[in-house]
């Protein structure tokens, strides 16, 4: 097979996931900006993070979906700050900075947007192109995971919380001991709009304790 074969065949077997996903069609039907809004929805009733009137950033926010979410959740009297590598169509109560979280001034390029004052909760639905090989996800997913942390250390108020997406492997004891270090509590859940198929799930951490640790 050809790689432009194959590479059909994915994109097919893409749109027919897409057309049976109830997510999707609901999505849709609601004009939201993807599936993965019902994600941060379901986190939020659990779990109580995200409420009216709060700061919040949202890191990997395009196309937007959680920055749509909690944008409605803080009100006009909340903050929502969102920031991407990629472009993001302008949503209403959002402040998007178009900016790679790995740069090495991404810390005060945000606190620059934040007027230096701190966020109560930092999401981040991001995850690095899946390649297949576990070695090279698991290393393209650090080196995302890494400067997340190093960005709550410098935005995020004493007692914030952050929620993020990770994914099940031989570090997760570990990610939760790390998160841990921080927070004084940390928890693991996989949302109903997260594919069963599907190996992520989603880090709860709350009562942020320690801005001088980078993990």
């Amino acid at each position: 097979m050809t790689r432009s074969n194959h590479r059909k065949k994915k994109s097919a077997r893409w749109h027919q996931t897409q057309n049976r996903d109830g997510f999707v069609r609901e999505a849709n039907r609601l004009s939201l900006r993807s599936r993965s809004y019902f994600k941060l929805e379901e986190l939020n009733r659990k779990f109580s993070v995200v409420k009216d009137g709060m700061s919040v950033l949202d890191l990997g926010a395009a196309p937007g979906g959680w920055s749509q979410y909690a944008s409605r959740i803080v009100g006009e009297n909340g903050r929502m700050v969102a920031v991407d590598l990629l472009n993001m169509k302008p949503l209403h109560n959002v402040h998007f900075l178009q900016l790679d979280i790995t740069a090495e001034n991404a810390t005060e390029q945000i606190q620059a947007v934040l007027r230096n004052s701190p966020v109560d909760v930092v999401v981040s639905d991001m995850a690095p192109n899946i390649t297949g090989i576990a070695s090279t996800d698991v290393l393209n997913f650090e080196n995302l995971q890494a400067p997340m942390f190093k960005i709550c250390t410098g935005v995020l108020r004493i007692g914030g919380s952050l929620i993020f997406k990770a994914f099940r492997d031989s570090e997760s004891i570990k990610l939760k001991q790390k998160c841990r270090l921080q927070f004084e509590q940390c928890e693991f859940f996989k949302p109903k709009a997260s594919r069963s198929r599907s190996s992520e799930f989603y880090v709860i951490a709350k009562n942020f304790k320690n801005p001088e640790q980078i993990l």
